[in-house]
């Protein structure tokens, strides 16, 4: 499983009320994903949107999160962790 698409990306901007959004390629015959996303040190991937390629089977799945109440402005670091890889982490600024 790659992560394909990781916006804002590293070093990016996020606007106060817009979506974390980390879309993945699925491997062949995977049913689901199998990834986890952290934010801030915390797993978030249960509270995530989930929007799969309209595809049979579905060969890419995204993630989308906005925290309860919101983001707190200033930097944020997201994490993606996947079986059997090494962690990628990246750090990201919401703006006021």
């Amino acid at each position: 499983m790659t992560a394909i698409v990781r916006d804002p990306g590293p070093g990016g901007v996020l606007p106060p009320g817009a979506a974390l959004r980390v879309a993945f390629r699925l491997s062949p015959g995977s049913p689901q994903l199998d990834a986890r996303l952290l934010v801030d040190g915390d797993d978030v991937t249960d509270a995530c949107a989930q929007r799969a390629a309209p595809t049979f089977p579905a060969s890419r799945i995204e993630l989308l999160y906005v925290p309860d109440g919101g983001w707190r402005p200033g930097a944020h670091e997201a994490t993606v962790v996947a079986p059997g890889g090494e962690p990628v982490g990246w750090t990201f600024t919401v703006t006021r």
